[in-house]
C-alpha cells in the first residue's frame, strides 16, 4: 500500500508536469507548501540522451521544458534545443580569470563591511526603549 507521502507526490508530479495549474494553487490544493511541492516534483525525463556521456535526460522544470533546455542528472551538463536543427549544443561554463575574481571578492568584502558597520552605527544612534 504506497504511503500517503508517495500519493501526495505522485498527485503533485501529475499536477505540475500535466497541467497548467499555477504552483501556488497545486501547493493549496495538496496543503503543502512552495518549498515542499518542488521537493516532491521529479524531474521530467525526455526522450533524449546526454551528448557528453550519453545518460537520459531531464526537464528540471516547466520554464525549463519550455525554453528547450534538457540537462543531464549524471554530468550536469545543459544543453538546449536548437530550433534549426536536431542537434543539441553544450552550454559552455563561464570561466573568470584571477584577478576578476579577486577584483570581485574585494567588493563583495567591502560591501559586507558597510553593511556591518551600518548596523553597528545603527544600533548606537537609534534609541532604545
Amino acid at each position: 500500500m504506497p504511503r500517503a507521502s508517495d500519493t501526495i507526490a505522485a498527485e503533485a508530479n501529475r499536477m505540475y508536469w500535466e497541467t497548467d495549474t499555477s504552483v501556488a494553487d497545486i501547493a493549496q490544493q495538496l496543503e503543502l507548501s512552495r518549498r515542499a511541492l518542488y521537493d516532491s516534483v521529479d524531474p521530467l525525463p525526455t526522450s533524449a540522451s546526454c551528448d557528453v556521456c550519453g545518460s537520459p535526460l531531464v526537464f528540471e522544470n516547466r520554464s525549463a521544458r519550455n525554453a528547450g533546455i534538457e540537462t543531464c542528472p549524471a554530468c550536469e551538463a545543459a544543453l538546449e534545443e536548437d530550433d534549426d536543427a536536431s542537434e543539441m549544443a553544450v552550454a559552455e561554463p563561464v570561466r573568470v580569470d584571477e584577478e576578476e575574481m579577486e577584483r570581485v571578492v574585494r567588493m563583495g568584502s567591502a560591501a559586507l563591511a558597510g553593511a556591518a558597520l551600518g548596523a553597528v552605527v545603527t544600533l548606537f544612534l537609534v534609541p532604545r526603549r
